[in-house]
């Protein structure tokens, strides 16, 4: 067999992410405790440091407070918030949200505008790329510090080309939306899954920096989740895993957007049960925060955290997840989230108190998800 030898650029390229993503995770560190973390020499830590200093990626912050030592005293480095910004645009089914953030997910400026689901895909994202154009200009971003976009959208999305394959609940069709984005802005753009790019934030940023299995659940207009094995989103072979709201719940059911029937989402969704409001007691409720305050009502929300409780705990019995993070607008609703975790415990009355876990990471609210999953391309993997 020829000996191929081993590739050193991919073995600096795998050291630099290295560095950079213990330096998300830990914070500020010396040149010292990054090699020893990481293994490797102090040389070679000084020289990829020196590196990325260079590049203004990392910055020194002075002298670490320590105990008086002899010695050289260790000299602090992190992640330079200022080096570039990062465009994230996050198209939900009601709405499109626009925000520009630094490198340590700081928003530095944000706005949106209406998911218009009748206008042609390639004309509504020439509206996104003019509302981006706004918002540069009203707060004085320049483009060249841009580092890039990433676009989360639900449904299917094939990364490696940019595509959106099937919104469900918005388009059918494939949406070329990296090479429409890149035509109006210039930019490198990453598209990814929304649920996805969510769990690549609690990777960095979140509690995935320190629990390596994790199942993230997200309620609201659409239900969905993400899985986090060994660090690591775990996709599948269609790039699909995680579809807890396309998991079959009634047979021969309603029909869903996706063309199947009976699948969750189409029982558990807000849009599901404001049906079910309008339908069982011939009244309409369009804000789900209030539906709470009718007994009859609470009967059918009841019915729903129900379905949901069971549908997920099927799934972690297979999964056996370290902790469920809680996400998405039915979870922000008062008493909701602990009424769904009392219906979870009635299957499975062993749980402990701490596997529900609701994040304290605030993209949830603004809707800047998509750094992660470009820092990701951009920087994080070899």
């Amino acid at each position: 067999m020829k000996y191929q030898g081993i590739n050193l650029e991919n073995v600096k390229l795998s050291n630099r992410s290295s560095i950079l993503l213990l330096l998300n995770n830990n914070g500020a560190m010396s040149r010292k405790d990054i090699a020893e973390t990481v293994g490797l020499t102090a040389a070679s830590v000084t020289l990829i440091c020196s590196e990325l200093m260079e590049e203004g990626i990392i910055v020194e912050l002075g002298e670490a407070a320590e105990e008086k030592r002899a010695g050289r005293k260790k000299i602090l480095v992190d992640i330079n918030p200022e080096y570039r910004n990062v465009l994230c645009i996050a198209v939900e089914s009601d709405t499109t949200y626009i925000a520009v953030t630094d490198m340590k997910g700081n928003m530095l400026c944000n706005c949106s505008l209406p998911t218009d689901k009748h206008t042609k895909p390639e004309q509504f994202f020439r509206n996104v790329t003019d509302e981006c154009q706004r918002l540069f200009w009203k707060n004085n971003i320049v483009r060249e510090k841009l580092l890039g976009a990433a676009v989360t959208i639900p449904g299917s999305v094939d990364r490696k080309r940019g595509i959106s394959l099937n919104t469900y609940s918005i388009w059918t069709e494939s949406i070329p939306v990296a090479d429409l984005i890149k035509k109006d802005l210039g930019l490198q753009v990453v598209v990814e899954n929304n649920l996805k790019a969510y769990a690549q934030t609690e990777v960095y940023f979140g509690l995935g920096r320190t629990v390596s299995n994790l199942f993230i659940l997200k309620w609201g207009p659409g239900v969905g989740a993400s899985i986090i094995i060994d660090g690591k989103i775990y996709q599948g072979s269609n790039k699909m895993a995680g579809e807890i709201g396309h998991m079959t719940a009634v047979k021969d059911g309603r029909s869903c957007n996706c063309g199947r029937k009976g699948c969750l989402e189409a029982y558990v969704s807000t849009k599901a049960i404001a049906d079910d409001v309008q339908a069982e007691l011939d009244r309409t409720d369009e804000n789900a925060d209030k539906l709470e305050r009718d007994e009859n009502i609470e009967k059918i929300i009841d019915n729903k955290i129900d379905m949901l409780a069971f549908n997920l705990k099927n799934s972690i019995s297979i999964l056996d997840s370290k902790n469920v993070v809680l996400i998405g607008y039915m979870f922000e609703i008062p008493g909701y989230m602990e009424r769904f975790i009392k219906a979870y415990k009635e299957y499975d009355p062993l749980v402990s108190d701490d596997f529900f876990v609701k994040t304290d990471l605030r993209v949830n609210r603004e809707h800047t998800e998509g750094l992660a999953v470009f820092l990701n391309e951009a920087f994080l993997t070899a």
